[in-house]
């Protein structure tokens, strides 16, 4: 069987699984309306594309350039309510990988330029983009996109001075590592007491996670990739090389927890801490996922398993 078609049977299935726990949340809203409880305010819903225009590119970027089109910017008591400000940020944030960089841009400031009418709506728009998009326990975040809403922050005159130097302290560190950019060396301390780097893999590709021992999300994450029938495919017949980073330096602690990261992974330590200490990679939160290529060119930056799986489906 071709690497292509074992990737998608495997990795089809581990998607399910993972995306399969939205169905309890549904049956409760169900519930909770059969009980007669005080129904929520109805989500904002933006414009559909006219039938005159023409394929699904083009019906996207229709909706996505009109989204906010019926959007009461003035009417705080809505604005406010989580169910329908925070859930319209939410399903447009759902759109940015559907539309071009340049519509994406243009999208954001329209939007922010829109908010600036009412300070108060400004600021919550600023905090849920900063809250989806930065936070490293948001399911949506993506330093691509953050660069790209920080950017416009930085020049909108609407930050105190102490935000400005926070966000152009941050700014630089999310442009290191970009998807298409060559991800950056280090060298690192394997199981068998060798040093070994990135660049010494070789694979046509590579997937590096830095982690954090008895880090309860890290070991959900390695439980999943190991009980995935398509990453062990591909791991077995070498077209995929998982490393797996120890990033804080403490051996003794590394070494006994040697036992939980599979044996066909690449298992290492950075003894000097120097992905830290001199900000080789921006580690968020723990498990940090990247995706490279042969060359090392990096594919997915910060990303979940979800994107990969995803990412191996369509190649």
């Amino acid at each position: 069987m071709k690497i292509n078609n074992i990737l998608t049977i495997g990795f089809l299935a581990g998607f399910f699984l993972l995306s399969s726990c939205n169905q309890y949340t549904n049956s409760k809203n169900n519930d909770a309306e059969a009980q007669g409880e005080p129904t929520e305010i109805a989500a904002y819903a933006p414009p559909k594309a006219p039938d005159n225009i023409q394929g699904e590119e083009a019906k996207i970027t229709y909706v996505f350039n009109h989204f906010w089109d019926n959007f009461n910017f003035r009417d705080t008591s809505k604005v406010f309510d989580p169910n329908y400000g925070e859930q319209a940020v939410a399903d447009y944030i759902g759109h940015f990988p559907l539309v071009q960089p340049d519509t994406l841009k243009d999208g954001i400031e329209t939007l922010f330029n829109e908010a600036k009418i009412e300070s108060s709506v400004f600021e919550f728009f600023k905090y849920q983009f900063d809250n989806y998009l930065g936070n490293p326990n948001s399911p949506m975040r993506n330093d691509q996109y953050y660069e790209t809403f920080l950017d416009y922050l930085i020049g909108s005159g609407k930050l105190s001075p102490d935000e400005k130097i926070k966000y152009e302290t941050l700014l630089p560190l999310l442009r290191k590592n970009k998807p298409g950019s060559s991800a950056t060396d280090f060298s690192f301390l394997t199981a068998d007491g060798s040093s070994s780097s990135l660049n010494d893999i070789k694979a046509p590709f590579t997937m590096l996670i830095f982690y954090e021992p008895c880090c309860s999300t890290c070991e959900e994450a390695i439980g999943q990739i190991k009980s995935n029938p398509g990453f062990n495919a591909v791991l077995e017949k070498g077209a995929l090389k998982i490393l797996a980073i120890y990033p804080d330096g403490n051996k003794e602690i590394w070494e006994s927890y040697q036992k939980n990261i599979p044996s066909n992974w690449i298992n290492g330590l950075d003894e000097n801490q120097t992905v830290v200490n001199k900000g080789l990679y921006m580690i968020k939160a723990t498990p940090t996922i990247y995706l490279m290529d042969e060359n090392k060119k990096v594919i997915l930056k910060d990303t979940n398993l979800n994107q990969v799986i995803q990412f191996f489906q369509n190649i």
